[in-house]
C-alpha cells in the first residue's frame, strides 16, 4: 500500500508539471524541493556513533552508513540505536579491497579479484549486517571508489554486479552530483566532505540546487579535526542549511532517494525526451522511440503529450544511435500520426550507408496513430545511426508527419 501510496503521489505531481519536463527536463523532486541531498559515511567509524550520529539526529537528519561487518562488532549497540533511530546502513565489504597500489590493500587487491570472489563476500557481508543489525542493505559503497576486478585483459567491470544486487551504489571523490533523470543508480556520484568548511560545500548544494540535481556527500570520521574526518562545525551549519524550508532541499537516505528516482522514472518514462543509445530488447528488436531519439534541425519538437516528434520544416530530422545484434536485413515498422492534408510526402530512412525511402500514409487525423511495416533496411552489428528525414523540401507552415517509432525487426 505504501509503494503505491508513493507512485500516486508522484503522478499527482507530474501532471503538474509535464509541460515544464519537457521543456527544462529537470526531474520533479516531491514537495516542489529543488534538489536532493544525502550525506554518507564509509567504514563504520568509531566516531560515527559518538559523535556524528547525535548531531545528526538532534537535527532530526538521517544518513546512510556504509559498514564492514567487523567494525560494527566493536560498538553493536551504538549501531542498533543508530538503526532504531532510522539511519540507513549500506554494504561496504568484508574486507575493503582496493587497487594493490594501495600496499595497505596488496593483500586483498582488487586485481586478485574476480566477480565471483566478489559476489561471495558482498553477499556474506550483507548476511553478517542482517544478523547484527537486523537489516538488509539495499545499498553499496564501492571500497576506494574503484569499480573493477582483475588485470589487464582480465579487468571486469563491477558496475553490473552492483546493479544486479543492490539499489543503488555510490562512487568516491567525484566530480559533480548526479543528476536522477540520467544517472546510472549503480554508478551514483560521492562527492567528498571530509575536511571541508561549509562555505565549500554550500557552492555543490547551490549548483546542484539550479540544476535540480541528487547531491550524495561522502566522509568517513565525524569529529572536530583530523585525517578523513567530516568536521563536525560543517555539519552543524549543513544540517541548519539543509533544515531551511527556504532553501527548498529534500535530505534523505541514500536508498529512501534511490527509491523515489526509480519510481519516478517509471511514471515519466515515456512522457521525456532524453537522447540514449538504443539496445536490443530481450527479443531482439530495436525500438527507437522519439523518447530516446535527438531532435535535430531549426523547429522540431518533441510533444510530450503524444509522445512524438513533430516536424515543422523539410530541413528537420530525428536522429537515433543504436546498437545493433546482428548483421542482416531488418524489418522497419513506423509508428506515426498525419492529417490527409499532409500525408503523401517521401521520407528517407539512412543506416550508415543503406536507405529507405517510402511515402508517409494517412492516418486519419493527427490524433490518430497508426502502426505499419514500410519495408526493410540492412544494419551491420554494433554501433551505429538511424536517421529519419523528409526527402522533400515543403512549406514552412507544412508539416510531414508526427513520429512516435520506428521499430526495427531482423528478418530470417
Amino acid at each position: 500500500m505504501k509503494s503505491n501510496h508513493i507512485l500516486i503521489q508522484i503522478l499527482f505531481l507530474f501532471a503538474f508539471v509535464n509541460q515544464t519536463l519537457a521543456q527544462s527536463q529537470k526531474f520533479p523532486w516531491p514537495e516542489g524541493k529543488k534538489m536532493a541531498l544525502s550525506l554518507s559515511f564509509d567504514d563504520a567509524r568509531a566516531s560515527n556513533t559518538s559523535l556524528g550520529i547525535p548531531l545528526l539526529d538532534e537535527y532530526g537528519i538521517k544518513a546512510t552508513f556504509f559498514v564492514i561487518p567487523a567494525s560494527v562488532k566493536k560498538d553493536l549497540n551504538n549501531w542498533k540505536k543508530a538503526v532504531a533511530n532510522g539511519h540507513e546502513i549500506g554494504n561496504h565489504s568484508i574486507l575493503h579491497a582496493c587497487s594493490g597500489n594501495f600496499v595497505w590493500a596488496r593483500e586483498r587487491a582488487l586485481e586478485n579479484y574476480t566477480l565471483d570472489k566478489m559476489r561471495a563476500e558482498l553477499v556474506q557481508a550483507s548476511n553478517e549486517i542482517e544478523k547484527l543489525l537486523g537489516v538488509v542493505p539495499q545499498v553499496y559503497a564501492y571500497p576506494c571508489g574503484q569499480k573493477f576486478v582483475g588485470k589487464g585483459i582480465y579487468t571486469q567491470s563491477l558496475v553490473p554486479l552492483i546493479s544486479e544486487m543492490f539499489l543503488a551504489g555510490r562512487g568516491w571523490m567525484d566530480e559533480a552530483p548526479s543528476d536522477p533523470i540520467y544517472a546510472d543508480l549503480a554508478q551514483l556520484t560521492g562527492m567528498e566532505m571530509d575536511q571541508k568548511e561549509f562555505e565549500e560545500i554550500l557552492p555543490l548544494i547551490e549548483s546542484a540546487s539550479k540544476n535540480g540535481q541528487w547531491l550524495v556527500l561522502a566522509g568517513h570520521e565525524t569529529d572536530h579535526s583530523g585525517n578523513q574526518t567530516t568536521r563536525l562545525n560543517m555539519l552543524k551549519k549543513l544540517a541548519a542549511y539543509a533544515n531551511d524550508p527556504s532553501n527548498g532541499i529534500w535530505i534523505a537516505p541514500i536508498g529512501t532517494i534511490a527509491k523515489y528516482v526509480n519510481e519516478t522514472r517509471l511514471a515519466i518514462a515515456d512522457t521525456m525526451n532524453i537522447p540514449q543509445l538504443v539496445r536490443p530488447s530481450k527479443d531482439g528488436q530495436l525500438r527507437l522511440t522519439a523518447e530516446n531519439g535527438r531532435g535535430i534541425g531549426p523547429a522540431i519538437q518533441y510533444m510530450p503529450e503524444w509522445k512524438a516528434f513533430g516536424w515543422f520544416t523539410s530541413n528537420d530530422s530525428v536522429e537515433w544511435e543504436v546498437d545493433v545484434p546482428m548483421d542482416g536485413n531488418y524489418e522497419v515498422w513506423l509508428d506515426w500520426s498525419v492529417s490527409d492534408k499532409e500525408a503523401g510526402k517521401e521520407f528517407i530512412i539512412t543506416a550508415g550507408k543503406e536507405k529507405l525511402l517510402g511515402i508517409v500514409g494517412k492516418s486519419g487525423s493527427w490524433e490518430t496513430f497508426q502502426k505499419k511495416s514500410i519495408g526493410t533496411i540492412q544494419l551491420k552489428k554494433g554501433y551505429g545511426k538511424v536517421t529519419f528525414k523528409s526527402n522533400q523540401a515543403f512549406e514552412e507552415d507544412g508539416a510531414i508527419l508526427d513520429l512516435r517509432e520506428l521499430t526495427l525487426i531482423r528478418k530470417d
